[in-house]
């Protein structure tokens, strides 16, 4: 029984991969999500409900046992910073899986309560190495393919919405760039798509903010402070391209290196 044991341990080809002791996102998106909303009934191209059970399954990852630096989401994709984690002793398949696994099941228990359905919903994971300097770059990248998807959203419905079918408005959108885009959408529909609200065009951000707590020491009659992190929650967060290093560098600072 231990030979055989020994045996099929040696088969789990990917359990001894671990990812280095450097920054590193896990980037975790949601399978089949455009059907899926559509199923259950959400608005489109934005549904703020929608965007609420994202917020609601990215904090499970703190509450699973995690501590991530930050969440930056949009859209079905979450991108978790961790900057030092040690935990499953930094094994790329346990992260990658348990962080899906707890997205998914959060998703799936929230959306029964907004919703009261029982549906199958599954994220994936997978790991990005970043490093240290290249934390404020992938925030850049991200936060720039959430405007784009928000174009995109925006003028593919405004499209269908004009008669158009799915596959038609595709054909119409391919290849435009953002001013395009941006000309199209108030064209069909009079939105100024850099006035929606800035959780759609910029995404939304978590992180653990440090509250200062005051109280009173009854034993050694003092006054006393007490350090508690808090989760918070950003849905106006910064243009990373020309705020980020600052805002940063603050929410860093929260958090051991």
């Amino acid at each position: 029984m231990e030979n055989l044991a020994l045996k099929f341990k040696a088969c789990e080809v990917f359990s001894g991969l671990r990812l280095p002791p450097i920054p590193f996102f896990i980037r975790v998106d949601g399978r089949g999500f455009r059907k899926l909303l559509t199923e259950l009934g959400f608005s489109k191209p934005y549904d703020v409900s929608f965007a609420k059970l994202m917020v609601e399954s990215a904090k499970s990852v703190y509450e699973g046992g995690f501590n991530p630096a930050l969440i930056y989401l949009f859209s079905d994709e979450l991108n978790i910073l961790f900057l030092k984690e040690n935990i499953f002793s930094r094994r790329l398949e346990k992260i990658v899986s348990v962080i899906a696994s707890l997205v998914s099941s959060t998703f799936s228990l929230k959306l029964l309560e907004i919703k009261g359905v029982r549906v199958k919903v599954a994220f994936d994971a997978r790991a990005v190495i970043v490093g240290k300097e290249g934390i404020l770059d992938y925030l850049i990248w991200r936060q720039n393919e959430a405007w784009r998807n928000c174009l995109n959203s925006y003028a593919y419905y405004s499209l269908l919405s004009k008669g158009l079918k799915p596959q038609e408005a595709h054909e119409l959108l391919k290849g435009l760039k953002a001013s395009q885009l941006h000309e199209l959408i108030f064209r069909e529909t009079g939105i100024n798509v850099a006035k929606v609200p800035s959780w759609q065009r910029k995404g939304i951000l978590i992180y653990k903010e440090v509250k200062v707590r005051k109280g009173y020491d009854p034993v050694k009659k003092v006054r006393v402070k007490a350090l508690r992190k808090i989760i918070k929650e950003d849905w106006d967060p910064p243009l990373f391209e020309k705020e980020g290093r600052v805002a940063l560098s603050k929410i860093l600072s929260n958090v051991e290196i």
